[in-house]
């Protein structure tokens, strides 16, 4: 992907008005950083509160106006193919992802390469667009679960997962975390699937495989060892999974 033109805490004039009825030949991907009302080809009109974001695909009716203070960042962008543009990333629509300063923090690592054009500033700009677009993604991924009931248990539950996976190697049981967070066991798993698309156990399973193999890069560490320090009880369990998952035993994928 190529950037073509981007700006970081962009001020125009108070009230500004971008009109654009054909839109750009580029993608736009656009922060709001203070309110902004868009309309759209329909005839809609939107008021945006900060944090909103926007992509705007090529040749799409751009229409938007400040409120007051004309605030945003935003960047320009061609070469975006399906394989780079996340399936569950809206387009074209407004969304309010959770992780605004992280998507305003990459807007400025393009906008500084963009201006130094130094070497090299070419595949970081497409690296950082890459970025910006998973994380949009995941962002607006995040909001829309927010949206959807049972609010107040997500960042509890999300702060739990985390503390799961970090330090995977302790004891982690259903009851454990559900005496954490006060659910039953019923309501646990299905909230866990619901909020992350997967099960505890398999996500536990995997962070240990991963701890496992990185102990076994320790050539002064046996495999049974290895193993116990990533919260294996049991070897041939152990064995069981690495096979399953990696089809081959501990030891040959060491050997390799």
């Amino acid at each position: 992907m190529q950037v073509t033109f981007c700006g970081y805490h962009t001020h125009n004039v108070n009230h500004d008005v971008i009109s654009r009825p054909q839109g750009l030949a580029e993608y736009l991907f656009l922060l709001v950083l203070a309110p902004m009302t868009f309309t759209f080809a329909d005839g809609q009109k939107v008021l945006a509160k900060r944090g909103a974001c926007l992509l705007y695909t090529p040749g799409t009716f751009q229409h938007y106006q400040a409120e007051t203070t004309f605030f945003n960042s935003f960047v320009e962008f061609t070469g975006l193919t399906a394989a780079f543009l996340p399936a569950n990333l809206p387009i074209n629509r407004l969304f309010y992802p959770t992780n605004e300063d992280q998507l305003n923090r990459l807007l400025q690592k393009i906008h500084q390469e963009f201006l130094l054009h130094q070497p090299e500033s070419g595949t970081l700009m497409d690296l950082y667009l890459q970025e910006l677009l998973l994380l949009a993604a995941r962002g607006a991924d995040h909001h829309q679960r927010l949206q959807e009931g049972e609010n107040s248990l997500y960042h509890e539950l999300h702060s739990l997962r985390l503390a799961m996976l970090a330090d995977c190697q302790e004891e982690w049981s259903a009851e454990k975390m559900c005496d954490l967070l006060q659910v039953g066991k019923s309501q646990f798993y299905r909230l866990y699937q619901q909020y992350f698309h997967t099960t505890p156990n398999e996500e536990l399973i995997w962070a240990r495989l991963q701890l496992a193999i990185y102990h076994m890069t320790n050539r002064s560490m046996t495999i049974q060892e290895a193993a116990y320090q990533a919260g294996f009880a049991n070897i041939n369990h152990f064995h069981r999974l690495f096979k399953k998952r990696y089809g081959c035993t501990p030891s040959q994928y060491r050997s390799r």
